[in-house]
Parts: structure tokens; C-alpha cells; sequence
């Protein structure tokens, strides 16, 4: 669960961080889109995602 919430949360906040920087760059409070809203929010979906992907029955 913890790996899913790692690679999610990096994607959510450098997409939130390093987004806002490229398509406006005069905003000066862009980056914390990603501080503060989409990288716990990427953090979070991971979870779930590796929550729910431990309840599946194994493959083989």
C-alpha cells in the first residue's frame, strides 16, 4: 500500500508543483498546488489503489 501512496503522491505533486510553473509562471503561489492539494491527494488515491489491489486473490 505505502509503494502505491509513494509513486501516486510523487506524480500528484510534481504535477501539481512543476504544472502550474510551466502553463503560468507569473503566479507565484502555483507550487502549492502541489504542496497542499494534489500531492496528499495522489498520496491518498494510492492507498486505496494499493489497498484494493492486496484484497484481489492472487494471479498465477
Amino acid at each position: 500500500m505505502l509503494k502505491w501512496g509513494a509513486i501516486l503522491g510523487a506524480i500528484g505533486f510534481l504535477g501539481g508543483f512543476v504544472g502550474p510553473v510551466i502553463f503560468t509562471p507569473e503566479a507565484n503561489q502555483g507550487p502549492l498546488l502541489g504542496i497542499f492539494i494534489t500531492g496528499p491527494l495522489g498520496f491518498i488515491l494510492g492507498l486505496m489503489v494499493g489497498f484494493v489491489l492486496r484484497m484481489l486473490p492472487e494471479r498465477r
